[in-house]
């Protein structure tokens, strides 16, 4: 795991806790962590597998796990990935640009908060929040369940590029029995990530996309049909957790671009706007595969945002999106 320090710049790095007991503190990296005054006794770890995740009576990995799974971070954004049916992508933004979670785990105190450190920013609760994949019923977006084995791991961690994966065998989904992997990359100096899926068969409603903002009455909410493929995009404002006396509303610009050769129908629901994934053969009689990014904008968080208006979003969009592929 990168235990990089904040300030170095441009750079990445990766953060995965599994929360233990003291019994523990003989671990390599082992550390004594808090979310708020909860303290936690936690070591780092780069994979983890949960096999049977829907058996009743099975412990609950999201909850064993420090900010609920695997997260990547570049000094001007970070994400992580819920370890649970959801997989949700879920992002923390930085006020100035530095690494942030080898000291906050996602979770800054007061002293960092008064330093200037960032947070998290939306909540995404059972939304597709930015970039996750999900799979499309006919009516609505629906999770990845049930599954045979779910897993998440730090694919690599370099200096300049991180990769971080999510895994499910053994889905159940169109009469038939399908695994799949998503990737997520990040690059120093990006506030994007790339995204690679990986399938054992080809799937008709596989999905990702953006949340509305908040997750039930956001208006400003965009799909873009352009030469090189499809843009969706959310801008809105609302409380970025439960807690609304100690965290103020955040205003957060959401956006997936999905490149032409892989972009199906567009759809929504009353909490997401998406668009269905049709993947192509990676090889002959191997598997399917395709790709596609996603980005955020914290216009409240960040000192110097890359747009503080619904309207400077999406022309910023255009412009990122223009020479994706």
């Amino acid at each position: 795991m990168s235990m990089l320090l904040a300030g170095c710049s441009p750079r990445v790095a990766t953060s995965f806790w599994r929360i233990g007991t003291e019994a523990d503190s003989i671990r390599p990296g082992y550390a004594v962590l808090y979310e708020g005054t909860k303290m936690r006794q936690c070591y780092p770890i780069t994979e983890w597998t949960d096999t049977m995740p829907n058996y009743v009576g099975k412990g609950d990995t999201y909850h064993s796990l420090h900010h609920h799974g695997v997260a990547v971070e570049s000094e001007l954004m970070a994400y992580r990935i819920y370890f649970d049916k959801k997989q949700t992508i879920d992002p923390y933004c930085k006020k100035k640009p530095q690494l942030e979670l080898a000291q906050s785990y996602w979770y800054p105190n007061d002293s960092l908060l008064a330093e200037g450190y960032g947070d998290d920013i939306l909540r995404v609760s059972g939304t597709v929040g930015v970039g996750s994949v999900k799979y499309w019923n006919g009516k609505k977006m629906v999770h990845i369940e049930p599954v045979a084995e779910r897993s998440e791991r730090i694919v690599s961690a370099k200096k300049d590029q991180a990769t971080i994966e999510v895994a499910v065998k053994g889905w159940e989904v169109e009469s038939k029995v399908v695994d799949m992997s998503t990737r997520y990359t990040m690059q120093a100096g990006h506030r994007d990530m790339r995204c690679d899926v990986s399938l054992s068969d080809t799937l008709s409603g596989l999905c990702t996309g953006v949340q509305f903002i908040p997750a039930k009455g956001g208006k400003d909410t965009i799909t873009m049909i352009l030469p090189n493929g499809v843009l969706l995009a959310s801008w809105g404002t609302d409380w970025p957790v439960n807690d609304s006396v100690k965290y103020a509303k955040e205003t957060v610009g959401l956006a997936v671009f999905i490149p032409k050769q892989f972009a199906g129908e567009c759809v929504h629901d009353k909490q997401n706007n998406l668009c269905i994934l049709t993947s192509l053969p990676l090889r002959e009689g191997a598997e399917v595969g395709l790709h596609f990014y996603l980005t955020c904008c914290g216009a409240t968080k960040e000192n110097h945002p890359v747009a503080t208006t619904a309207e400077e979003w999406f022309a910023y969009l255009r412009r990122w999106a223009k020479n994706l592929r």
